[in-house]
């Protein structure tokens, strides 16, 4: 099929109005977005004995973070956009109004959508097609994103010249210009294969394009994340988590692979842990006088006397999940320790992924602390915890778990009652909430809490599920 001979001829019969010269730059970049998607398909060739074991991990999250990087470009083009014209409140207000906001929920503002969201899943997974296509026509990966709206197969979904034009049109590098990048990671790593035992395998991008839809709109932008993870037989394996305004010239992307050593699941070699973050030059600029800044959130470490303090993060829901958890938590948990409890320090924020990544960050915080204090016993950390009521989705904590795994493997994440998150593909919601935890005094808080939640009858039937008596493995 001549892909860019059907494109172009779509493309005049809707250009009779513009001049020659227009027609043929219109043409020109179509022809070449024809020959891209073109040569893409040329390369799937037969796929009946392609497996699991094909798939490069490092290159499949180097992708990841490059996709990642350009879907942060949009959602700074968009803020820009928004600065720049009538539609700032100003610099006093709480809130940022950003042009047509939509809400899946109505008059809950953090069912949020609003043009960064849109765009940016639509750049990433433009990206990832551009690079996996095989992979994902094949069923080798699957590719679920927040804005979905029920497209399962959206490698045709995007006419072709629109798929150029859009890149342009958010000031993000195009993949024509500026291929998706596979090496980003170091040479050491980009040669390691995924390997899985496994008869049936279930390899899975979640993406959430723009994570604090609601901080966005309420202009608290350095809470506002792009996330990707990638998830292998249900388990969270790798993942990107893009900052895209906490610089004022660059895009921050944290990112880690967390693979099980277990045979049966699968294996890496030689590494099965990676972290680290990458900087890129952005496009876009950011308008910082404009900007509310303070997230809420402080430090990792906040004083010297901070190291001895459980950190606690939540949102503002009024959701008695959330309620009755955090009563749980300090009545029920801490105020029964025998040894003495620690002292809290409580931070309300928004962004499932933000607070995750500050569980993550204050413990390697805490970690390199003790390692140029007191050696190598990470055991002292008391650590922090993140509540989260029923409301998130699998796009939201497959990235973050990915990479707190990376860095600390015996963080706990798991729902209000103790069982581990579903990443399936098909039930999206985590329909229990969310607990994160890292740090050893944190993790023992974290399974003593969900212990009680869920022989607590009031509590299960709030959230909907049958009390529980047998032991969480």
């Amino acid at each position: 099929m001549d892909l860019s001979a059907t494109s172009a001829q779509n493309v005049v019969s809707s250009t009779a109005s513009k001049t020659t010269e227009e027609i043929h730059n219109i043409l020109q970049l179509d022809a070449d977005v024809g020959r891209i998607v073109s040569e893409s398909f040329d390369s799937v060739g037969d796929m009946t004995d392609m497996t699991i074991n094909d798939i490069s991990i490092t290159e499949l999250l180097s992708t990841c973070i490059d996709a990642c990087r350009r879907g942060c470009e949009v959602i700074r083009n968009v803020r820009h956009k928004l600065v720049q014209s009538s539609n700032v409140v100003g610099s006093d207000s709480k809130f940022f109004c950003c042009g047509a906001v939509k809400y899946k929920i109505s008059n809950d503002p953090r069912s949020a959508l609003t043009e960064a969201d849109e765009a940016s899943q639509k750049v990433i997974t433009e990206c990832l097609n551009n690079c996996w296509a095989k992979e994902i026509r094949s069923g080798l990966i699957k590719v679920v994103g927040e804005e979905d709206e029920g497209d399962d197969d959206f490698v045709d979904s995007v006419p072709l010249y629109d798929m150029m034009a859009h890149f342009e049109k958010y000031n993000t590098p195009s993949i024509d210009q500026e291929p998706v990048q596979r090496d980003l990671l170091s040479p050491s790593d980009s040669t390691q294969i995924l390997h899985s035992s496994n008869e049936k395998n279930e390899l899975i991008i979640f993406i959430d394009p723009m994570d604090g839809t609601r901080e966005f709109v309420e202009n608290r932008i350095e809470n506002v994340q792009c996330l990707i993870g990638i998830t292998l037989n249900g388990k969270p394996i790798a993942g990107a988590v893009g900052m895209p305004m906490i610089h004022e010239d660059k895009i921050e992307i944290a990112y880690g692979i967390d693979l099980p050593a277990d045979s049966e699941q699968a294996t890496l070699t030689p590494l099965s842990k990676l972290s680290g973050v990458k900087y890129f030059n952005t496009l876009n600029p950011l308008v910082k006088q404009l900007s509310v800044t303070d997230t809420g959130m402080g430090d990792y470490i906040d004083g010297e006397d901070d190291v001895k303090k459980l950190v606690v993060l939540s949102g503002d829901s009024k959701k008695p999940a959330l309620t009755m958890s955090m009563k749980c938590l300090e009545s029920d948990v801490l105020g029964t320790f025998v040894d003495s409890a620690p002292p809290i320090r409580k931070i309300v924020a928004g962004g499932c992924g933000n607070k995750m990544l500050f569980v993550q960050r204050r413990f390697e915080a805490l970690s390199e602390r003790i390692r140029h204090q007191e050696g190598t016993d990470l055991s002292s950390i008391i650590g922090s915890i993140s509540l989260a009521p029923p409301g998130s989705s699998s796009w939201d904590t497959a990235g973050p778990t990915a990479l707190l795994l990376a860095a600390d493997p015996n963080a706990v994440v798991t729902d209000l009652i103790g069982r581990p998150l579903v990443y399936d593909g098909e039930h999206l919601s985590n329909d229990c909430g969310v607990v994160v935890s890292a740090g050893h005094m944190a993790t023992r808080i974290h399974r003593e809490m969900c212990e009680k939640l869920r022989r607590d009858e009031v509590f299960c039937e709030a959230l909907g599920v049958v009390r529980c008596n047998a032991e969480i493995t």
